[in-house]
């Protein structure tokens, strides 16, 4: 073994060190709202949801940065909430959508735009720039999920 492969397989070895020294499990950090008491949209009858909702997000700097935009990030979920039905919350695709909904709501006064399953994104027109995004999916996100911890519709 020649003086250059020796020294890589040294680097190669603290390299490994360093990773075993920083690969602690990182422990999910986990901010709770306030629950959401809401009137749904059922024209039929006068219904409300209240729901209880904790996420989760990537570190305690994040979570600290969202209690600054909570007025803003209870809003936009109380406008969210306040537009579905009974019928879009009582099957589990149904909360699963709405949870996948509420991220990209609770992430948006924090200038953060996440695409939208839901919609298919068109090419942008020649000559045009595509809208730049902040964080192109969900993952890339500060909050990583949305959990309910109650879920009661009346």
């Amino acid at each position: 073994m020649g003086g250059g492969e020796a020294a890589h397989a040294v680097h190669k070895k603290e390299k490994k060190k360093e990773k075993k020294k920083d690969d602690k499990p990182v422990l999910p950090v986990f901010v709770p709202l306030d629950p959401f008491v809401v009137n749904l949209a059922d024209r039929e009858a006068d219904r409300y949801a209240q729901i209880g909702i904790t996420v989760q997000v990537e570190d305690a700097k994040a979570g600290e940065e969202l209690k600054v935009y909570m007025p803003a990030i209870r809003n936009n979920i109380l406008m969210l909430l306040a537009h579905k039905t009974s019928q879009d919350l009582n099957t589990a695709e149904g909360k699963e959508k709405l949870a996948r909904q509420i991220l990209r709501e609770a992430v948006l006064p924090m200038g953060i735009e996440l695409p939208d399953e839901d919609e298919v994104e068109e090419a942008p027109a020649p000559g045009k720039k595509k809208k730049r995004r902040q964080y192109d999916t969900i993952e890339d996100s500060p909050i990583k999920s949305v959990q309910f911890s109650s879920f009661i519709i009346q």
